[in-house]
């Protein structure tokens, strides 16, 4: 691990100030929604952030108990910040897949675009409506057209098509954002 790192790839020191920034914010070991939105200084505002970050922690939450522990939460900034391109595919089927049914229908990918369109409609060009991206990922990406994404189809078409994997992947330069936000913090 000498090498260099990639640019968005946060150090391990900026990462532990992420857990202390847990640890001072919740000693209990038991982090709701409204303080992980505290840590990283999420406006209620602003509502594409709040729709992220809540959908990354329901994602998290592996229990089902509405907090992140400890090891649900440096899990999340492992896999989000560290993790490599096939184990972030895989989670981000994964959120995908409201109904968890191992495939995804129009309206749950369409849902999860409207929340990507709307924070990388800042950043990135794109000249297409969040229908017009479900279309077209549809088009790409249903091999067997039969309505629905399988999980290899996700797998494959994510891979194969770098539109579609910008397009699929749901941590839309989560390391930037995670270090903008830890300014917030200090």
């Amino acid at each position: 691990m000498g090498q260099a790192e990639s640019h968005n790839e946060m150090d391990l020191e900026q990462i532990q100030e992420l857990c202390m920034a847990f640890m001072k914010e919740c000693p209990s070991g038991a982090l709701h929604l409204h303080e992980l939105k505290r840590i990283f200084g999420i406006p209620a505002s602003c509502e594409e952030e709040t729709l992220y970050i809540e959908t990354v922690f329901h994602s998290f939450d592996t229990n089902r108990d509405n907090t992140l522990d400890f090891i649900e939460y440096t899990a999340a900034l492992h896999l989000i910040l560290r993790g490599n391109l096939e184990d972030r595919l895989k989670w981000s089927f994964k959120i995908y897949d409201k109904d968890g049914n191992g495939k995804l229908d129009r309206e749950e990918v369409k849902n999860l675009i409207r929340i990507i369109y709307k924070i990388k409609i800042h950043t990135t060009a794109i000249n297409m409506t969040p229908n017009e991206v479900c279309d077209r990922i549809f088009e790409l990406v249903d091999q067997n057209h039969d309505g629905q994404i399988s999980f290899t189809e996700f797998m494959e078409g994510a891979q194969k098509d770098e539109w579609v994997m910008n397009m699929l992947k749901l941590d839309v330069n989560a390391s930037g954002w995670v270090m903008q936000n830890c300014v917030k913090m200090t």
